[in-house]
């Protein structure tokens, strides 16, 4: 059992510290400093997890040529494309596929709509913020993934481990998970460099190898998509049902 707990404890670590790498390279442009650092990690041999899935070994291919191919000294070229390529992500939204929940999940492909609130509501519960939702949205690719290894660190070295872990679970199925893997699909087919195209689909991947990791490991199968999005569904038409006012007797004025 405390081998077990071992195991859990450094997967959960291990995995968070992915994860804020992982969103690091989302949130910002890459610098010249950035592309060395890159480097000298041999991104992304680093990650702990290696899943024996052929597109995310493709990604992981991809991205490991991409990296050690590029020179020490990047010409202004090449870092201008990859703004260039971020730009087109991350902030203008030329490429149709926006790094924010609601733009996936609301009707009207907006942002900021209830999506974003609903995560809101999960920051609080843990007593955090985003820390510019008018910058990067609640529900921003980035905040999602940082919110994700935020509770699996504390689950790292918690001894209410479990619940933590179901907490993420439900973030997973109920957020993060029901948009990535489209947004890293499409940003891997319509991007222009090589590096956004394998980071986006291998970003998706990883994520969802560790909500199957974490089924494994609190014993509890995971939902279908139909099936979280059916629930989902009917716990908002519960929501919005108006509710039939009771009527006792006496208590109204009488005329």
């Amino acid at each position: 059992m405390a081998e077990d707990t071992n195991l859990i404890q450094a997967f959960c670590q291990g995995a968070s510290e992915d994860l804020r790498l992982l969103a690091d390279l989302h949130a910002s442009e890459l610098t010249s400093e950035q592309m060395h650092g890159l480097q000298s990690l041999r991104f992304p041999e680093p990650l702990l997890l290696d899943i024996p899935d052929q597109d995310f070994q493709l990604a992981v291919h991809v991205l490991q040529t991409t990296v050690q191919e590029w020179p020490q000294e990047p010409p202004a070229s090449m870092v201008n494309a990859l703004a260039t390529d971020f730009a087109s992500i991350y902030l203008n939204g030329s490429l149709h596929a926006h790094p924010s929940e609601s733009v996936w999940l609301d009707d009207e492909e907006l942002t900021c709509q209830q999506p974003m609130f609903e995560v809101r509501e999960y920051y609080q519960r843990h007593g955090l913020a985003a820390p510019n939702w008018r910058i990067m949205a609640d529900d921003h690719l980035v905040n999602e993934l940082l919110f994700v290894a935020h509770l699996l660190e504390q689950a790292s070295h918690s001894p209410a481990q479990q619940p933590l872990l179901q907490e993420t679970t439900r973030f997973m199925d109920e957020h993060l998970l029901r948009w990535l893997l489209p947004f890293g699909r499409r940003v891997a087919q319509r991007c222009a460099t090589p590096f956004y195209a394998s980071l986006a689909l291998l970003t998706a991947l990883y994520a969802e190898h560790i909500r199957d990791l974490l089924a494994d490991i609190l014993e509890v199968p995971r939902e279908s998509h139909e099936t979280i999005e059916a629930r989902l569904k009917a716990q908002r038409i519960s929501a919005t049902t108006p509710q039939p006012m009771q009527y006792f007797p006496g208590a109204a004025p009488s005329w």
